[in-house]
Protein backbone atom coordinates (compact mmCIF):
# COMPACT_ATOMS: atom_id res chain seq x y z
CA UNK A 1 0.00 0.00 0.00
CA UNK A 2 1.99 3.50 -1.22
CA UNK A 3 1.33 6.62 1.13
CA UNK A 4 -0.67 8.77 -0.93
CA UNK A 5 -3.38 6.22 -1.07
CA UNK A 6 -4.17 7.09 2.16
CA UNK A 7 -5.18 10.52 1.06
CA UNK A 8 -8.25 11.30 -1.44
CA UNK A 9 -7.44 13.92 -4.40
CA UNK A 10 -9.63 16.64 -2.06
CA UNK A 11 -7.58 16.04 0.81
CA UNK A 12 -4.42 17.11 -1.14
CA UNK A 13 -5.85 19.47 -3.36
CA UNK A 14 -6.76 20.86 0.48
CA UNK A 15 -3.47 20.87 1.58
CA UNK A 16 -2.17 22.81 -1.69
CA UNK A 17 -4.77 25.64 -1.10
CA UNK A 18 -3.90 25.95 2.45
CA UNK A 19 -0.11 25.95 1.55
CA UNK A 20 -0.92 28.80 -0.79
CA UNK A 21 -2.93 30.42 1.26
CA UNK A 22 -0.28 30.59 3.87
CA UNK A 23 2.40 31.80 0.89
CA UNK A 24 -0.37 34.48 0.53
CA UNK A 25 -0.23 35.51 4.28
CA UNK A 26 3.60 35.40 4.78
CA UNK A 27 3.71 37.55 1.39
CA UNK A 28 1.11 40.19 2.92
CA UNK A 29 2.93 40.23 5.88
CA UNK A 30 6.30 41.43 4.52
CA UNK A 31 4.50 43.73 2.11
CA UNK A 32 2.70 45.53 5.05
CA UNK A 33 6.26 45.21 6.89
CA UNK A 34 7.76 46.99 3.96
CA UNK A 35 5.33 49.48 4.11
CA UNK A 36 5.86 50.04 7.70
CA UNK A 37 9.87 50.41 7.80
CA UNK A 38 9.80 53.11 5.11
CA UNK A 39 7.21 54.93 7.28
CA UNK A 40 9.14 54.67 9.80
CA UNK A 41 12.24 55.45 7.63
CA UNK A 42 10.94 58.56 6.54
CA UNK A 43 9.69 59.67 10.06
CA UNK A 44 13.05 58.75 11.49
CA UNK A 45 15.03 60.82 8.27
CA UNK A 46 12.59 63.90 9.25
CA UNK A 47 13.32 63.41 13.16
CA UNK A 48 17.62 63.61 12.26
CA UNK A 49 16.78 66.52 9.89
CA UNK A 50 14.98 68.48 12.92
CA UNK A 51 17.76 67.89 15.40
CA UNK A 52 20.33 68.84 13.09
CA UNK A 53 18.24 72.38 11.83
CA UNK A 54 18.27 72.57 15.56
CA UNK A 55 21.68 72.41 16.64
CA UNK A 56 22.95 74.38 14.02
CA UNK A 57 20.81 77.09 15.55
CA UNK A 58 21.96 75.94 18.96
CA UNK A 59 25.44 75.31 18.80
CA UNK A 60 26.48 78.96 17.93
CA UNK A 61 23.69 80.25 20.21
CA UNK A 62 25.26 78.22 23.35
CA UNK A 63 28.78 79.48 22.30
CA UNK A 64 27.99 83.11 22.35
CA UNK A 65 26.03 82.69 25.30
CA UNK A 66 29.45 81.30 27.07
CA UNK A 67 31.77 83.78 25.95
CA UNK A 68 28.97 86.76 27.25
CA UNK A 69 28.05 84.82 30.48
CA UNK A 70 32.31 84.69 31.02
CA UNK A 71 32.76 88.05 29.94
CA UNK A 72 30.27 89.54 32.12
CA UNK A 73 31.87 87.20 35.13
CA UNK A 74 34.71 88.51 34.70
CA UNK A 75 33.72 91.87 34.83
CA UNK A 76 31.81 91.60 37.66
CA UNK A 77 34.78 90.22 39.92
CA UNK A 78 35.59 92.95 42.41
CA UNK A 79 38.69 94.30 42.22
CA UNK A 80 41.41 93.46 44.59
CA UNK A 81 43.85 96.01 45.46
CA UNK A 82 47.32 94.70 44.07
Amino acid sequence: MNALDRYTFEDLLEWVVIGLLIVVGVLVALWLGGWLMVFLGKLFLAVASLIVALLKFLIPALLIAGVLYLILRALSKPQTAA
